[in-house]
């Protein structure tokens, strides 16, 4: 059948010009006229395929769809070697017969594509013999890989990998689950990759997923993050609690919190010592049997409690020393578990009020106590 065959009846009513239809003004488009017309007419192309025969011989396929509601004459596509509309090669046509409303045409017709072809055009009705409502849907492209001919876009691999990174300062961390994501052929566009969410993960773990592009097809693939915190807090400062003297050498219970200032963690901010911290000893510079008055000394001057959050210590200093230092050995741990030794020091002066800077541990009780700092020659005796 000619190309040329005449329109369907409702198409070539609209093509007269008749029932009110607006007449070309002189120096219009031709196309801008006809698209004013309404016809009723829209044909498209898509799903455009290609397989690879030998040589330089593919197959294309793809669909002429009828658009439109009514039906419309056969018609002819064209197939190019680069877009038409800038020099294109037309490699060759395909007969599209009579569509009825909403009808798709199949099609699969063998070219020679020119060495270096780069994409493929399929242009529904190519001579534009018929005067379309739309003619933004004629095309449809598909683009051949690195090296022309027959050789297809090979799409992107995503590769995961789970990764565990140790936070910095601010207590996060940069981390690819990257683990070697490639494009077989490097066409058409250098490969991306993004991560999402992407950028610095908190402390904790994070479910994170890959995209890679070649600008034509991407894949995906999912891992972890794990940030760890591994930094120890920081232990503070002693505030050097003073204990009066007691002419009883009274016990008197000191808190962590008494005598130490709060640590600092990177990850965990200000932490808690009665909550954070236990106490691993404390240490005296007097020995547990110190006259601290003219007719008695006492024993047992450090009491440990069961939790390690405090201990009693007795308000005494040798009356013959220069004032006794109690040094509390703690030790105080973030919600990672990283743990970090802290000291603070507890004071009673000396019977005229002097206050010693510590002369060294020579009674401890607690754990890892130093040599040597065992009960005095008379305690142990009772």
């Amino acid at each position: 059948m000619s190309l040329r065959r005449p329109l369907s009846f409702f198409a070539s009513l609209l093509m007269l010009g008749g029932c009110g239809a607006e007449t070309l003004e002189e120096g219009a488009a031709p196309r801008q006229s006809t698209a004013a017309l309404h016809t009723g007419i829209d044909l498209s192309a898509t799903g455009l395929g290609v397989t690879c025969d030998d040589g330089q011989v593919a197959t294309v396929t793809g669909a002429i769809v009828n658009e439109a509601p009514t039906g419309i004459d056969p018609s002819v596509a064209g197939i190019y070697a680069g877009d038409p509309a800038q020099g294109g090669t037309l490699l060759a046509t395909v007969n599209v017969p009579w569509l009825v409303g909403k009808e798709r045409y199949a099609f699969e017709v063998p070219v020679v594509l020119p060495e270096g072809t780069q994409k493929l055009f399929v242009v529904a009705d190519h001579t534009n013999f018929f005067p379309e409502d739309s003619e933004e849907n004629n095309t449809a492209t598909l683009t051949l890989a690195a090296g022309g001919g027959c050789l297809v876009n090979q799409p992107p691999v995503a590769l995961c990998k789970n990764v565990t990174v140790t936070a910095n300062a601010s207590c996060s961390a940069a981390a690819s689950i990257d683990n070697g994501s490639y494009d077989p052929d490097g066409f058409p566009q250098p490969l991306s990759v993004t991560a999402s969410p992407a950028g610095l993960y908190p402390v904790g773990t994070t479910p994170v997923t890959l995209t890679v592009s070649d600008g034509m097809d991407s894949a995906t693939c999912s891992a972890t993050v794990t940030v760890v915190d591994a930094t120890a807090p920081v232990a503070g400062a002693s505030k050097d609690l003073v204990l009066a003297r007691t002419l009883g050498a009274d016990y008197k219970t000191v808190t962590l919190a008494d005598c130490a200032q709060p640590a600092a963690d990177t990850c965990g901010g200000t932490l808690d010592l009665q909550q954070s911290a236990s106490i691993v000893r404390v240490e005296s510079d007097e020995s547990e049997d110190a006259l601290f008055s003219l007719a008695l000394f006492k024993c047992r001057d450090i009491v440990l409690s069961a939790d390690r959050k405090s201990a009693q210590l007795r308000a005494e200093s040798s009356l013959l020393g220069n004032g006794r230092v109690y040094t509390m050995v703690y030790s105080v741990a973030d919600a990672s578990g990283n743990a970090t030794l802290g000291t603070c020091k507890v004071k009673v002066p000396s019977l005229q009020g002097v206050l010693s800077v510590g002369l060294g541990p020579v009674y401890c009780q607690g754990t890892d106590c130093p040599a040597n700092t065992g009960g005095g020659l008379l305690c142990p005796l009772l």
